[in-house]
């Protein structure tokens, strides 16, 4: 796991450079040019590089660092995600969060997506509104939710592991010390995806109708089609349309 040492670092390093990190606090970021800087790559200005000074003093402020896309730069973690995705199908995204004590990076707030919270250092105090009438599958900040209108609350510490359904709203604060807890983001195919995936296979059924469908009308050329697609779907296996669906969504992150 990315431990405290290795985030400060990589603050020294000097190469972590936004969006792969950002800085919120009660879910406000602070302008990118307030925490990074310019640094000349290859006689070239490239912007948004950590300043590692100002990082740390928004972090002394209270402020939380959010790392994100660790699966393109951290290997453990990467080794991690490949582990539970031969065991899941969907996609999933490493985020870490870095949070002084007593503080809260995010609003209460909806994923839309399944999520695994790793505490990998200090305590972070979670509250959950799981009443039927909170959980939605759209996720977002939720400004008008009454912090304390939680339906539990509970303390996560070092070790634990915490798996919260998509949708539903929750809220984080560290406790007893500087914080550090990994996430996983875990997205299932929507109907879309897999229509998508669908019509990308009958795309090769269609091609092939170009050689038998010249010469006629547009309503009969549409007659074939469909056609072609009832009969590509009653040859259709779910359960492949689903690994291939999910295997598409993987492939967006390279």
């Amino acid at each position: 796991m990315l431990d405290e040492t290795a985030i400060q670092e990589v603050l020294d390093v000097g190469l972590l450079r936004w969006p792969y990190f950002m800085l919120l606090k009660e879910g406000i970021q602070p302008a990118i040019s307030d925490f990074t800087r310019t640094r000349n790559v290859r006689g070239q200005s490239v912007s948004d590089f950590a300043d590692a000074e100002k990082v740390r003093k928004h972090l002394a402020g209270g402020a939380t660092m959010k790392l994100s896309q660790l699966e393109d730069w951290h290997r453990p973690t990467r080794q991690l995600m490949d582990e539970i995705e031969s065991r899941l199908p969907a996609e999933l995204k490493a985020y870490v969060f870095y949070t002084p004590c007593d503080n809260t990076g995010m609003l209460p707030h909806r994923d839309p997506s399944h999520v695994l919270a790793v505490q990998i250092a200090g305590a972070k105090e979670w509250r959950i509104y799981d009443a039927p009438d909170k959980v939605d599958s759209r996720g977002g900040l939720l400004p008008e939710l009454d912090a304390d209108s939680h339906s539990r609350s509970f303390v996560m510490e070092p070790g634990d592991v915490l798996y919260l359904p998509h949708g539903v709203p929750h809220v984080a604060t560290a406790r007893t010390g500087t914080s550090l807890h990994l996430t996983l983001t875990l997205t299932e195919p929507a109907p879309l995806e897999l229509v998508e995936s669908l019509m990308q296979g009958f795309g090769e059924e269609a091609d092939r109708l170009e050689s038998t469908t010249s010469g006629i009308s547009t309503e009969a050329k549409a007659e074939a089609v469909t056609r072609a697609l009832l009969g590509y779907l009653d040859q259709v296996d779910p359960d492949a349309l689903v690994d291939k669906t999910v295997a598409r969504m993987r492939n967006r992150r390279a």
